[in-house]
């Protein structure tokens, strides 16, 4: 059964975008069959897997606003990618910038909310597992994230705001769960966690109301953002960092639950 799982925050720099391309990277490590897919129209993750010239420069051909706009199917829009110095394989449905213009575009559009879901209808039993690395908003793209998920995975900083929006989070989930009652909250993850009194209370704070659902902390690593830097994953870039560690920690839990 494919495990669908959006990795959502309304607030930017909350390392989702480096959790999804770490998670992505992770569970293909581990053997699984993967299929990421970007709607974040930053494209960083994008960038991450095909560089920062495919996302940033002319249309490179077929991404995910075409898909969400109905312009192609599903299939023409996969790209096959090989891990940075390795021989494992993941499928992309990359983003471009111009998918920044899908907020208006589907704006007026029937079951607007539905199209991602439509779209992976007929390849999503080809894969284990699909990683969605949403927007950092709460608008349509992330709307279409949580509709076709199963599982919505949170990143969240240390920080009295952060708790915040969470709170912002959460509604928006509860509400799409009317439409969507498949849909669970299977973690929160507490990222760029450092040796401060601000990240030990928060924590806490997360823990004392969501209890075993705040999975393992992800420490606030230069070798984490690094990574990206030169287009690569941390289990590539720095296999042996506690940053690397923490993010295989995670794939595990997510294995498990």
């Amino acid at each position: 059964m494919t495990r669908l799982i959006a990795i959502a925050n309304q607030k930017g720099g909350t390392g989702k975008t480096t959790t999804a391309v770490n998670l992505v990277a992770g569970l293909a490590r581990q053997g699984k069959q993967v299929l990421f897919v970007d709607i974040d129209p930053q494209a960083n993750a994008t960038a991450v897997f095909m560089g920062t010239t495919y996302v940033a420069g002319p249309e490179p051909g077929v991404t995910v606003n075409d898909v969400l706009n109905e312009a192609t199917t599903i299939s023409q829009a996969i790209r096959t990618i090989t891990l940075a110095g390795e021989t494992i394989q993941i499928d992309i449905i990359p983003a471009h910038i111009n998918l920044a213009t899908a907020e208006q575009t589907l704006v007026s559009v029937f079951q607007r909310e539905n199209r991602l879901q439509q779209a992976l209808n007929p390849v999503k039993d080809s894969y284990e597992f699909i990683i969605i690395d949403c927007p950092p908003s709460l608008g349509l793209l992330t709307i279409n994230g949580l509709m076709t998920a199963s599982e919505v995975l949170i990143t969240i900083e240390p920080g009295v705001f952060p708790l915040i929006g969470l709170g912002l989070l959460r509604n928006t989930i509860e509400t799409v769960k009317s439409a969507n009652p498949k849909l669970r909250l299977i973690g929160l993850l507490p990222v760029r966690v450092n040796r401060t009194n601000l990240a030990t209370s928060t924590i806490e704070e997360l823990t004392n109301v969501f209890g075993e659902l705040v999975l393992s902390p992800i420490p606030e690593r230069v070798a984490i953002g690094e990574a990206h830097a030169e287009q690569s994953d941390i289990f590539d870039y720095a296999p042996n960092n506690d940053g690397a560690i923490a993010y295989q920690k995670l794939v595990d839990e997510i294995l498990i639950r």
